[in-house]
This record gives C-alpha cells, sequence and structure tokens, in this order.
C-alpha cells in the first residue's frame, strides 16, 4: 500500500514539473519579457548602465586582490586569476539567490489580475542574472589577460560548468521565492546568509589548504563542486575532475527536484498570501 501511494506521489509530482515546464515554453514571450525588464530596470537611470557589470566585480576583484596578495604575501596577478575563477560563480550564486526572494512579492499585481505559470516569475530572474553574469564572464577575462589568464581548450567545458551552476541556482532559487511570500522576514535574512557562505567557499582560499574541523565542514559545502569546475579550466588550463562533474550534476539535480517539490507542493497557496 505505502509503495502504491509512493508511485502516486512521484507520478503527480512529474506531471507538475511537467506542466511547468510545458507552461513555460507556451508563455515564452512573457518569459522573455520580465527577462527583459529585469535587466532594463536593473542599470535603469544609472550613468554607466550595463558597464556596472564589469566595473563592481572588477573593483571587488582588485580590492581583494591587493589586500590578500599584501597580507599573506602573494603573487598579485596569479592570485588575481584564482580569484576571478572563484568569483565568477559564486557572484552568480549569491546575487541570483538574493534576487529571488522577491520574484513573486514584486509582481504581485501581475499574478492577481492574470494567470501566469508561478515558475516563470523566479525562472525570469534567474535567468536575467546568468545573462548578466555570463556579459560579465568574458569582460573580466579579457581584463585579467594580462595578468596571465589564458584561452586554453578547456575553457570549452564552461558552457557545461555554466549550465550546471544555474540548475544548482534555480532550484535554490524556487526554494527562496516560494519561502518568502510565507516569511517576509527571509528577504532581508538572506544576505547574512550569503555572507556567512561566502566564507564557508573556498572563493578566495584553496580548499585544499584547510584542515581538521573546518575542512570537513567546507567539503560539505555544495558549491564547492561549482567552484572547481570553474577553476580548473580557467586557472590551470585542465578539465575539471569527473568526481567534481558528477558531484556538481548530482547536486544540481537535487536542488531542482527540491525547488520543484516546494513550488508544486505551495503553488496554489502563493496567491492568497501575497
Amino acid at each position: 500500500m505505502s509503495e502504491s501511494v509512493s508511485m502516486a506521489i512521484r507520478s503527480r509530482a512529474a506531471e507538475a514539473v511537467a506542466r511547468n515546464v510545458r507552461e513555460s515554453h507556451q508563455y515564452r514571450e512573457v518569459l522573455w519579457q520580465l527577462v527583459h525588464q529585469f535587466l532594463t530596470l536593473r542599470y535603469r537611470r544609472t550613468l554607466l548602465g550595463y558597464l556596472w557589470t564589469l566595473i563592481n566585480p572588477v573593483l571587488m576583484m582588485v580590492v581583494t586582490a591587493v589586500v590578500f596578495a599584501t597580507l599573506f604575501k602573494l603573487d598579485f596577478a596569479s592570485y588575481l586569476v584564482f580569484l576571478f575563477a572563484g568569483m565568477v560563480p559564486w557572484n552568480f550564486f549569491s546575487m541570483c539567490t538574493t534576487q529571488s526572494c522577491t520574484a513573486f512579492i514584486h509582481n504581485e499585481g501581475l499574478i492577481k489580475k492574470i494567470y501566469l505559470p508561478k515558475v516563470i516569475f523566479p525562472l525570469s530572474m534567474s535567468l536575467g542574472m546568468a545573462i548578466d553574469s555570463l556579459l560579465s564572464l568574458v569582460a573580466l577575462f579579457l581584463v585579467i589577460l594580462p595578468f596571465g589568464a589564458q584561452f586554453t581548450p578547456a575553457l570549452l567545458v564552461l558552457p557545461l560548468a555554466y549550465l550546471l551552476l544555474f540548475l544548482f541556482t534555480f532550484g535554490v532559487s524556487l526554494v527562496m521565492s516560494v519561502a518568502t511570500v510565507f516569511f517576509r522576514d527571509l528577504q532581508y535574512v538572506v544576505g547574512v546568509l550569503m555572507q556567512a557562505w561566502f566564507f564557508l567557499t573556498p572563493v578566495m582560499y584553496r580548499h585544499e589548504a584547510l584542515t581538521g574541523k573546518v575542512a570537513w565542514v567546507v567539503a560539505l559545502n555544495p558549491m564547492v563542486s561549482f567552484i572547481e569546475l570553474f577553476r580548473a579550466p580557467i586557472v590551470q588550463g585542465q578539465l575539471p575532475s569527473l568526481r567534481a562533474v558528477a558531484v556538481a550534476a548530482g547536486v544540481a539535480l537535487v536542488s531542482l527536484a527540491l525547488g520543484f517539490w516546494t513550488l508544486v507542493a505551495q503553488e496554489k497557496k502563493i496567491v492568497f498570501r501575497l
């Protein structure tokens, strides 16, 4: 009996996910309009516009590289490339997760007026941040070329790295966007949580350099495998290990499944809690 109930639940969940995917495609024009709106509003009324996708990360990287290279007597050029490879995936994950908290709240009027598949709101923010991140990646890579970054065949793995990172981040974004509808304070807490998560992620340091309990805690961080997917081709000019790819793929699928499960379970309640 329990097995049949479990199969029925999985069947309904699969149908719900398939429905969300199908409706996202059906409403793709609305989706891309939301993506365009997100990118437009992000830099509206700023003097430099989209140049901030380059300026902000450059300033952050340079300041961090100068401080750490000075404190720990590291080679500035090589550390800058190392830092770049960690900052790009982390910034995408952090910004996307933070922004997604208000995916439903900021579109409350639209959600209450007409029927639209709920998934397109966090999806539009995730796609907008992905485009933003890709522009930053290309621009920043050109900036760090004089500091030792190289074009190698291993860079061809970056689209796969971005895809897996996007799936993982989108899953987390689905959970956060739904949770914030029910717990509004979460949108103010998530920034602190991201800051704590940042220090547990090997962005500014090498994971191998850690020992003891700290190394064990950091090893549980799901972002570690994604950092490796970017760092291996950019810093070392090598393909990431199969283990890193397998772990990242597994984590991405679990995150995506959890995100869709959360959305499907609470989908009908969202409009009443807005």
